[in-house]
């Protein structure tokens, strides 16, 4: 499977899913103007993932700030994960946020409620 890498800008996060070398991470700020057509390579990308996933998987994600539309893809995004527990592997998220942002806390923890998948939570410091 070919990795997906997508190189981020001002609005747009780094996106990096490697499955051969188990790297799938998000990072930078999401607020993309076409959000359907800037997210719609990593569900596909996804989708075959799910159906054939690694043993374990660790989807990191570092997001600094995201719109509405982004909210909306990001639940998808965490939809799809979710079937990797379906076949009976192992799915983890690592959900990164700065120091002090309790609101990007607390996104996380709403789509760990929502997605029913594992969230560990880690800071960092901009």
């Amino acid at each position: 499977m070919e990795p997906l890498i997508l190189t981020g800008s001002d609005d747009t996060p780094d996106i990096t899913l490697n499955k051969n070398e188990g790297k799938f991470e998000i990072v930078g700020k999401s607020l993309p103007e076409d959000v359907i057509g800037f997210y719609t390579p990593v569900f596909k990308w996804l989708d075959e993932y799910v159906a054939n996933p690694n043993e374990n998987t660790v989807f990191k994600v570092q997001i600094m700030y995201f719109n509405s539309a982004s909210q909306r893809a990001l639940n998808e995004l965490f939809t799809i994960l979710a079937r990797i527990r379906v076949k009976g592997k192992a799915i983890m998220v690592e959900w990164h946020y700065m120091e002090n942002d309790d609101e990007m806390k607390e996104a996380g923890e709403e789509y760990a409620d929502i997605s029913e998948l594992p969230f560990t939570y880690k800071t960092y410091i901009a």
